[in-house]
């Protein structure tokens, strides 16, 4: 039997983020801001993004790592500079492992 959530769609998405961002903040070997930025755009569908991008501009949250995180987050098909991807199986940042 599923339950069904009170929240909103809204909250379920900064609560997820919320999350994403204090994993990061444990992780010694990046800042927290591209662990976050790299993982929504390598794992977040690209009305997730849009929809979170909104929130970060509408001041959904106080959180500095997401709101440092928003301009390094992506579009699918926009250049992916700035950020580079994590790697699935220790998001880590693919860029730093291998210096």
């Amino acid at each position: 039997m599923s339950e069904i959530s009170e929240h909103s769609p809204t909250e379920k998405l900064m609560r997820m983020a919320g999350q994403i961002a204090d994993f990061f903040r444990s992780q010694p070997d990046q800042p927290p801001e591209e662990g976050v930025a790299g993982h929504i755009n390598d794992f977040w569908g690209y009305r997730m993004r849009q929809d979170f991008l909104a929130l970060l501009d509408r001041c959904a949250t106080d959180d500095p790592v997401l709101l440092a995180a928003g301009p390094l987050i992506r579009l699918p098909g926009e250049p992916s500079e700035g950020v580079a991807p994590n790697d699935p199986l220790t998001h880590m940042n693919e860029a730093k492992a291998e210096s």
